[in-house]
């Protein structure tokens, strides 16, 4: 794995992201939550953006293809885990698993267990990042996905009172 892949992994964690959130956007009628999901929609979107700019730039560079580039062999492993194992539901998946959670709550529950591994996965990218302008984006998006954590938890606790 390189930093190009960490980039590729990370631009379909984005996808998966955003199709989660429409697919809870449209399965609410509630205005408040549906806002919360259109919101996380169009950051997912963002960051997917901002991954493909740099997986381009990066692309390009053709130190990215040199094997010095590679992350060490375990990391690579444990990151490979980590997406499978955990992060957005697979496109296909997330309309059963939405349907299959049914309430809001266990829906924010796993949009915010989602997002916790996405910080993990991001922290470690980070680590392993032999590109500075990769390192940035990785550290950039983990603190977007850390906001999110919060607002998920706090627009959660405002639609519960509501």
């Amino acid at each position: 794995m390189s930093d190009l892949e960490g980039l590729r992994i990370a631009m379909n964690i984005e996808k998966r992201g955003f199709n989660f959130y429409q697919k809870a956007y449209n399965k609410f009628k509630d205005t408040q939550a549906k806002a919360l999901f259109k919101t996380l929609m169009e950051e997912e979107q963002e960051h997917l953006i901002t991954f493909t700019e740099y997986f381009n730039q990066i692309e390009a560079c053709k130190q990215a293809h040199s094997e010095e580039y590679l992350f060490d062999a375990e990391t690579s492993k444990y990151l490979t885990a980590l997406v499978d194992s955990h992060v957005f539901p697979a496109e296909q998946d997330a309309e059963h698993i939405i349907n299959e959670l049914a309430t809001l709550g266990n829906i924010i529950k796993l949009a915010i267990g989602a997002e916790k591994d996405s910080i993990l996965l991001y922290d470690e990218l980070a680590k392993c990042s032999k590109f500075e302008d990769a390192k940035a984006v990785f550290l950039k998006l983990k603190g977007e996905e850390q906001r999110h954590v919060t607002e998920i938890s706090h627009k959660f606790k405002q639609i519960l009172n509501a």
